[in-house]
């Protein structure tokens, strides 16, 4: 006897296997036959019927019935004396319950994931006796409502059908008086350490979980219109999960199903309603919670796999995700002009077509010109990564998402809305730039796009003249066709009051229009010079052309850059001056503070060292001429080679001209000769600067 009592335990997972088998063979063969009574296509009908906000309500009523469930997991980490954070417990408990409800497999996937979650430095014994409690205290609940279901059925109703699952309500209801007496009367193995108050609050928790299922069940139903007996609906809905539960299939699916719906119909409701109501619970108990579980495994599974990498993996997918809405909003933007300027080219376009906003009337002409120019300039914010265009970018996005909504409800319109609101809302970090400073390449580029939208249309709105009706292009004049000059006349003033909102957008984006360091700070920088040294260049510093950056070590000034903005760019002169173990701080909080602003540094006729440096940023570089230095003290004018010097100095000397180097201070008269010879050699043309000595009173009158 023994030795086939040890057999048994022994092939006792087969035996199961076995069981599950049959029992999914069986009710497989009872669904599809009950399948072939029910008009999936009335079904259909009856869904498509129900108002949107009665299905918002079902799914609200279903995720607000998961939450009971966290009690598992908040129990589970007192017992092993964890502490974890509330916002942990939270995702991580939504995790485990809402998968475990639907693919189970008799609670090893609770417990599975479980220890993946909270098992890490805790003892393999401590956290198999504490799922154990919580496992058998899971169905305490559901054998309170298989009494209550038990009483109800000789009470409160008398359907002859429900009443026949008797047994199967007695069987679930046996449950929770046994554990009662186990826990309580023997406080040894898997029951020590478990108090009483931890007992009571882990029954509460099973009846909230299952009273939550019944509820959602229950107000699908009356939210579908249905007039049945909650009581007879209670004692259906307890018995089928008792069935599904001895039936080992994960989540009952089948069993439960086909438990319902032969009930269902007993109670007088057709096959098509029975069946819409099963699979509005399923959809909103199981799959929706459990949609959003997976999103948030994903998410837990990813910032493991991002902290492992230093935070590369989501700062690629955040630059994906960056060029993905640009992309997105320049898209939409020049759709929606698109389909005001010309609307029949949607028609005739078979892709275009489920895109078209006219055609599916959620928004209006002047609206969606609006609209259409306002995501193309938030685009080019968004390309800049300007932080400002953040919030006009939700509000935006947000107002459209409305529009789809309520003025037409398109899906394939609504989903891509929404889902470029969710990108908008994942890169916010990559919005970094205070703001917007308009370059001339992304100026040329912006005026084409918009210069040809406005062009189409004005030229569309001469095209509908009855002088021009015979043109060259009359072939392709489906695609020009306006409904009527009040039409076009309309969309004329939107393009007018589009403009007008790109300016004031614009103008919103640039701000204050902020600088960096255009104020030339001479004490600081002449004290700069005199501690650490400077360049050949560092004397164009005092010319008053140019800004200037200077870059504090913590301790005192060390480095200045000289620079002159121009447009979007900071062009740099020379070499950094000052401290030369601090260039490559000073340049790396430069194009950091440049960048900020919105602006590119470029740097000019720097030296090999800082080429070198200035590569490790990420520069590419190109050659336009070299430096010539001459040693003085080795110089001479004889020799062969020197022969057209000498030429050019005799030549001078025989004209008169003598060579003589003056120090301030200078007298004004002496000043104003020499701009006099400055300005004559210049004949009106406009002197250069900025790399080379121009004419100044204050820079030659510096001592």
């Amino acid at each position: 006897m023994k030795k086939v009592s040890t057999w048994f335990q022994t092939h006792l997972s087969i035996f199961k296997f076995i069981f599950m088998i049959t029992v999914l063979l069986i009710v497989g063969t009872q669904i599809l036959h009950l399948a072939k009574s029910i008009s999936f296509q009335q079904v259909a009908v009856i869904f498509t019927s129900i108002p949107i906000w009665r299905l918002i309500l079902m799914i609200v009523i279903g995720l607000v019935a998961i939450f009971p469930m966290i009690g598992y997991d908040w129990m589970l980490n007192d017992l092993l004396k964890l502490n974890q954070s509330r916002p942990y417990l939270l995702e991580t408990s939504w995790i485990i319950n809402t998968i475990n409800n639907i693919a189970g497999f008799g609670g090893l996937i609770s417990v599975g994931l479980r220890i993946e979650f909270y098992g890490k430095g805790q003892k393999r014994k401590e956290i198999a006796t504490s799922l154990t409690k919580i496992m058998l205290f899971s169905m305490a609940g559901l054998s309170i409502f298989s009494l209550l279901a038990l009483l109800s059925t000789f009470l409160f109703h008398s359907n002859t059908y429900i009443r026949q699952y008797w047994l199967w309500l007695i069987g679930g209801g046996l449950y929770f008086p046994l554990l009662y007496l186990v826990t309580t009367r023997k406080k040894s193995g898997y029951f020590s350490g478990l108090s009483n108050l931890q007992g009571l609050q882990l029954t509460l928790t099973s009846f909230l979980e299952w009273g939550g299922s019944i509820l959602t069940f229950l107000s699908i139903g009356k939210l579908l219109n249905i007039s049945v007996s909650s009581w007879g609906i209670l004692s259906l809905f307890v018995a089928a999960n008792v069935i599904g539960i001895v039936s080992l299939i994960p989540g009952g699916i089948g069993s439960f199903d086909l438990i319902m719906l032969l009930g269902l119909t007993a109670l007088k409701i057709d096959h098509e309603t029975a069946a819409l109501w099963l699979l509005l619970y399923r959809l909103c108990y199981y799959i929706v919670p459990v949609i959003i579980a997976l999103i948030l495994f994903f998410i837990h599974g990813f910032q493991n796999f991002d902290h492992k990498y230093q935070g590369i993996p989501k700062q690629l997918i955040h630059e994906v995700f960056h060029k993905i809405v640009v992309f997105s909003l320049y898209f939409s933007g020049f759709l929606m002009v698109l389909s005001v300027t010309m609307p029949e080219i949607f028609t005739d376009i078979a892709w275009l077509h489920k895109f078209s906003p006219v055609n599916f009337h959620w928004i209006v002409q002047v609206p969606s010109i609006l609209a259409g120019f306002a995501l193309l300039i938030l685009g080019r914010g968004m390309a800049a990564q300007v932080k400002k265009v953040y919030l006009p970018t939700i509000i935006l996005l947000i107002a459209l998402l409305i529009y789809t909504l309520f003025l037409g409800f398109l899906t394939i319109t609504t989903f891509f809305f929404a889902l470029l609101l969710l990108f908008v809302i994942e890169i916010k970090p990559e919005l970094y730039r205070e703001q917007l400073v308009y370059a001339w390449e992304w100026i040329i580029k912006d005026g084409l796009t918009f210069g040809s939208l406005i062009f189409s249309y004005l030229v569309i709105g001469m095209y509908q003249f009855p002088v021009l009706k015979h043109h060259p292009f009359k072939h392709y004049s489906k695609f020009f066709i306006l409904p009527s000059e009040q039409f076009w006349l309309r969309g004329f003033l939107g393009i007018g009051l589009a403009l007008v909102l790109i300016f004031l957008i614009l103008s919103f984006l640039q701000g204050s229009k902020t600088k960096i360091d255009a104020v030339m700070p001479y004490a600081r920088v002449q004290n700069i010079l005199q501690n650490y040294g400077g360049n050949s260049d560092s004397e164009l510093v005092f010319a008053g052309d140019k800004s200037v950056f200077i870059y504090n070590n913590g301790q005192d000034d060390s480095v200045f850059l000289q620079f002159r903005t121009l447009n979007n760019k900071c062009i740099v002169m020379g070499d950094p001056s000052g401290k030369k173990a601090d260039f490559a701080d000073a340049i790396e909080t430069f194009i950091a503070e440049a960048d900020r602003l919105c602006y590119v540094p470029v740097f000019y006729e720097v030296s090999e060292k800082i080429v070198l440096l200035l590569h490790e940023f990420g520069y590419d570089f190109i050659k336009m001429g070299e430096n010539a230095i001459v040693d003085l003290n080795g110089f001479t004018t004889s020799g062969k080679k020197m022969r057209g010097i000498r030429a050019i100095i005799n030549k001078m000397d025989k004209a008169g001209y003598t060579f003589e180097v003056v120090a301030p201070p200078f007298e004004a008269t002496f000043m104003n000769e020499i701009k006099h010879i400055s300005d004559a050699w210049l004949e009106n043309r406009v002197e250069k600067g900025f790399s080379m000595g121009s004419f100044s009173n204050a820079y030659l009158s510096i001592e």
